[in-house]
Order: structure tokens, then sequence, then C-alpha cells
């Protein structure tokens, strides 16, 4: 539960002292520079309960930060597993292209050269039968 402002008003309301209103509208000071006296029991059982809370808190923030660390690392990690299998599948794929392109390659020289090979047969073979057809006409004149 806080303690704001507006409880105090009516705290002071309801009990018409003047005393809290007067406290309410002062300005506020740093408070007694030195501490009430008090017991040796007291004090060390609230030094202990510092220590420990003191304690839980830099386990809870170590406890925060590793976490933090571990999960930074592993999303880096697996940040650079992805840019390393982007990389192999573009290096796979420029392979593939290549050799798409090659075979392509390939494929258009041989069906070139087999289209040359087909012409020159063709005129071999016209030239052969033209000069047959010349052969025989001169054999019958």
């Amino acid at each position: 539960m806080h303690i704001t402002p507006e409880k105090i008003k009516e705290a002071a309301e309801a009990l018409e002292c003047t005393e809290l209103k007067s406290f309410m509208f002062q300005e506020p000071t740093a408070g007694p520079l030195t501490k009430p006296g008090r017991s040796s029991r007291s004090t060390g059982r609230s030094r202990r309960s510092t220590r420990r809370s003191s304690r839980r808190s830099t386990r809870r923030s170590t406890r925060r930060s590793t976490r933090r660390s571990r999960r930074s690392t592993r999303r880096s990690r697996r940040s650079t597993r992805r840019s390393r299998r982007s990389s192999r599948r573009s290096r796979r794929s420029t392979r593939r292209s290549r050799r798409s392109t090659r075979r392509s390659r390939r494929s258009t020289r041989r069906s070139r050269r087999s289209s040359r090979r087909s012409r020159r047969s063709t005129r071999r073979s016209r030239r052969s039968s033209r000069r047959s057809r010349r052969a025989r006409r001169s054999r019958r004149s």
C-alpha cells in the first residue's frame, strides 16, 4: 500500500490534526542527520536482512544477465547458421545454373555441328547425284 499525498490529506481531514496539515505543506527536508539510537539486536537483524536482500538481488541480476547472454549467443548462432545455409544454397544454385548453362552451350554446339554435318552431307549427296546424272547423260549421247 503506497502512501500518497491524497491519502495524507484525507487522514489529516479525518483527524483534524493541525500538526499533520502543517507537515503536509512543508518543504521536504533531508531529515535527521544522526540516526536514532537502536539496540544492538535490532541493528544486527537489519544488517543481516540487508545483506540477504543484497545477495538475492545480486543473484537475480546475475541470473538475468546470464540468461540474456545465453539468449543472445543462441540468437547469434542461429543467425550465423542461417546465413551459412543461405550462402550454401546460393552457391549451389549458382553451380547448378553454371552447369545448366554449360550443358545448354554444349547442346547448342552439338546441334550446330550436327546441322553443319547434315548440310554438308546433303550438299555432297546432291553433288554426287548431279555428277551421276551428268555421267549418265554423257554416256547416252
